[in-house]
């Protein structure tokens, strides 16, 4: 199983996910926020990993949504149960999550800027092949880069140093490097209203094929 979703924090379904599934401790860890917008991101996000929960997950009812030292989240069952592997995002007025028993998982959402100086970005952070590739196809190319090494940074610990590492970690023409024996694979999809959302997951190639992510507004 792996499932990916994203939700407009501005529409009427963010309103209704927060209190149908918004615990008592999502609200504490949301409080915990300085502003008023990232109070409100962390707390949609975790009401929309729930629901997710809630529809693939029939007994996760009372899971505790914790983060790893390295601030990476993780679900904790009652009793010990293995539980899935969760990634959670957030951009602008769009959060996302994705949750996955297959292997690990790692997501992230951006919102696409105009102006952004992504040709020195890029070469301060990319590897060769991702750089020429970004010199070609512009900001498309750019946000498809950044948003991939980010959801594989999260999904394999990896953390922040591999964002600006200089070396070649996406392939740049397709979804999957043929010769690489790395366990993760990868997809990107240009959203609505200016987002890209992208996916890190270990697993074999078939199980990213009819990966799609749902949206919800």
């Amino acid at each position: 199983m792996a499932v990916i979703a994203y939700l407009d924090m501005t529409s009427p379904t963010a309103d209704r996910l927060v209190a149908a599934y918004a615990t008592d401790e999502d609200r504490a860890a949301a409080d915990e926020r300085r502003t008023a917008a990232s109070r409100n991101q962390r707390l949609c996000v975790r009401a929309l990993l729930r629901s997710l929960l809630a529809e693939h997950e029939p007994e996760s009812a009372g899971w505790r949504l914790l983060r790893d030292e390295d601030g990476a989240p993780r679900l904790q069952a009652r009793g010990g149960a293995v539980t899935p592997f969760c990634s959670l995002s957030h951009s602008g007025d769009m959060v996302a999550c994705g949750l996955a028993r297959i292997g690990r998982i790692g997501i992230d959402i951006e919102r696409i800027r105009i102006g952004r100086r992504i040709l020195a970005i890029s070469q301060a952070a990319f590897g060769p092949a991702e750089r020429a590739a970004v010199e070609f196809g512009g900001a498309e190319t750019f946000y498809r880069v950044w948003t991939l090494r980010e959801a594989l940074a999260k999904a394999s610990g990896a953390g922040s140093g591999l964002l600006v590492d200089r070396v070649d970690e996406i392939p740049v023409l397709s979804d999957i490097r043929p010769a690489d024996q790395s366990p993760y694979r990868f997809r990107y999809w240009r959203l609505p209203e200016h987002y890209g959302l992208g996916v890190a997951l270990a697993c074999p190639p078939a199980e990213m094929a009819d990966l799609t992510p749902i949206g919800l507004s």
